[in-house]
Formats: structure tokens, sequence, C-alpha cells
């Protein structure tokens, strides 16, 4: 089987998706010795694990999330050859070759709010990402959602879809944040947390369901008492926040909160291993893999009670709501004060993560390309 698969995202910096995509892309290679591979590509460098005589690049001169994806993708590969088509995102061109795309979340759909404090951008972005999913899904032979909460909302969103959907849960890339992060000898955190400060690590990009501020307010309850404590905030894409950057200004938070808009992955894994607490208060995830790669690391997580993260983590974690900073700063209180819970939680943790594998997580994707391939319901004009 050839496949063409979207792989825009991977450069220049690896978002959730760009993550997702290299993940599926490393892991379906190794599965499947026979299988080809096409690859959409903007001119970034793919990694070297991901290259190879089984595997073709094509240069695409515009953005993932253009309109020209939907519009002047599906001519520009009309004279290449392949069996099917997976979208690993929102946006998918139109193909003759059966149709797969990847909903992660319907964030646009289920609260603009969640994706932008800004009117403007909610109203336009709204209108265009939901005409994008239900261009995607309505062309899709096969659905795949990255968690059964994700699955849910696209069957609450258009039940009529429910036949076609798929769970193919998201997946821990064993190498991602296992490379050496600095020179023998130096800390991988030298500059950026002291030996002596214990900390919370907080990771996700900077939109407004990641509810950063409740985790700053969580985060100063819970040990604003505790001088040596520090959050570490990495917070990708660091788009306005007033209420986020009040906080931030308050002396409290400008003594114990350290914000980063981004480090390298090596560096991440680092801050994973050494955080005493990892704190994920989304309001929504479409799956979450912060929480994945902080049990993998060893590190015990407080995070939201709803959407896919009590999915993920299972019974890894503590749950709190995420609307309220009191139960996220008790939680926090509770995991940095008992060694008996944090030990349990490592340990579940650890176990859980494993679960999630590459070779799993491709060996389901595959079943679904065949599935697509033999036959179901046929992509609309």
């Amino acid at each position: 089987m050839r496949v063409a698969i979207d792989a825009r995202k991977l450069a220049p910096t690896q978002s959730g998706i760009g993550v997702y995509t290299h993940t599926l892309v490393a892991g379906l290679l190794e599965a499947d010795p026979g299988l080809e591979l096409l690859l959409l590509d903007n001119g970034g460098r793919l990694e070297a694990d991901i290259a190879g005589p089984r595997v073709e690049t094509v240069r695409v001169p515009f953005f993932a999330d253009s309109p020209l994806t939907r519009l002047a993708l599906g001519p520009l590969l009309r004279r290449r050859s392949f069996d099917l088509f997976h979208a690993p995102f929102d946006v998918s061109p139109r193909v003759a070759a059966p149709l797969v795309v990847t909903i992660h979340d319907l964030n646009w759909i289920v609260n603009p709010r969640y994706v932008s404090n800004n009117p403007v951008t909610r109203f336009f972005g709204g209108h265009y990402y939901r005409a994008a999913l239900n261009a995607s899904m309505d062309a899709a032979r096969r659905i795949i959602a990255v968690s059964t909460a994700t699955r849910n909302a696209i069957v609450e969103f258009a039940p009529w879809h429910e036949p076609k959907v798929r769970v193919v849960h998201d997946a821990l890339d064993p190498e991602r944040l296992s490379a050496p992060a600095t020179q023998p000898g130096r800390s991988p955190l030298a500059g950026i947390v002291g030996p002596a400060n214990p900390f919370v690590l907080t990771v996700g990009q900077g939109l407004p369901y990641k509810n950063h501020a409740n985790a700053v307010r969580g985060f100063l309850r819970a040990f604003g008492d505790r001088p040596e404590y520090r959050l570490v905030l990495v917070r990708r894409s660091d788009l306005a926040d007033r209420e986020l950057a009040a906080l931030l200004r308050t002396p409290a938070a400008r003594a114990q909160v350290i914000c980063l808009p981004h480090v390298a992955p090596s560096v991440l894994g680092a801050l994973y291993a050494a955080a005493r607490i990892v704190l994920h208060p989304s309001y929504y995830e479409g799956f979450g893999l912060p929480l994945l790669e902080a049990m993998a690391a060893g590190a015990p997580v407080v995070t939201s009670s709803v959407s896919s993260m009590p999915e993920v983590v299972g019974p890894a974690a503590l749950l709190v709501s995420p609307g309220d900073a009191d139960a996220i700063a008790r939680a926090m209180r509770t995991l940095d004060a008992d060694e008996a819970l944090r030990a349990r939680l490592i340990a579940e943790g650890r176990r859980r993560a494993a679960t999630f594998s590459r070779e799993r997580f491709a060996r389901e994707t595959l079943a679904v390309y065949r599935e697509a391939a033999q036959g179901g319901p046929r992509p609309k004009d």
C-alpha cells in the first residue's frame, strides 16, 4: 500500500499535531515493511528516522491550514500515485483516493472561547474551522478520533458519522524526549531552575482552554508560603491573555513563576523527569500528550476531571475541577506531602504510559487504513 500523509505540521516546530504526525510516520514504517509513504512537506527538514527509500516527499508551497489545502492540493497531487490519503488534522484536500482524517478535538465547535480571547478571531476562525471540519468528516471514509472523548464529541455533533469513527489513542514517541539535553557535566536545567528549587511543571500552548491562569492561581495558593518552590510554565505560542498577564505581574508570581515560550524536546524531557508535580488543568483536550509524557518520565500528575484527561491517566493521577483553583491547590499540597501516594501514582503512571506504545498506535492505524481502502462510505463530491 502507498499512503499519502500531510506532514506539513512537522516543521518548523513540533506542535501536538506535529508530534502526532512524526510518531505516526515513524511507527508505520516500523510496523509494515511493505508500506510506502508519500509525505507532503512544507520545506522543513524531515527527521532521519522518517527518511529512506520507502518515503517520497512532495513540497507544498502553502501552509497546512490554508484554504488552498482544500482548493488546490488535490490538483497538485493529481499526477501522484497513492492508494489512500491521511489528513492528520482538520483540513483535508479533495482527492480521488479514499480519505482518512484524524480529528484531535472539536474546540472550535464545542466552544470557540477555548481557542482565542479575540472575538474577531473567534468569529472568523470558528466559521473557517467549522466548515473545514465538516468538509473533512463528510469526505472521509474513516475518521480517527484520538480518544473516546473526542469520538463522543464527534458523535454528539454529527451522529451520522458514528459508523465511520474509530478510536486510535495517541502514542508516546520513545525518542522525542530522550536525547541528551546538554553537554556532559552540565545540568540540562541550568539557567531555568536551581537544584534547591522543587518545582511544578505545566506544559501547553498559550490558548485559553489550557487554563494557565488557574494553574498560576492554584500554584500560588498551594506554595506561595514556600519561597523555594517554583512553577515552570512552558507556554508555546504565547498569545495575548490579559488575565494571565495580570497574575504574572504580581510580586508573588514574579518571585516564583518561570515562564518559558519554548524549550528543546530534550530539555522538556529533563523538566518532566525533575518535576515534583506536573499540573495539567485544561478545560478541554482531545487527548493530552503532556499527561502521557509526564507519566512516562515518572512525574506524579494533577489534572482535570473532564474531557479526555481521566481517560488518558486512569488511576495514575489526582483529578480536580479545572475551574476550582482551591481544589487544584489542595491536590498539589496533598501530592507534595504524601510520599506513599506519590510513589503509587508514579508507578501507576509508568505502567499506564507503557500501554500507549508507538507499535500499538501504528498497528491500529494500519487497520483503519485497510478498512478504508477496502470500502465504506464514499467521499462526497
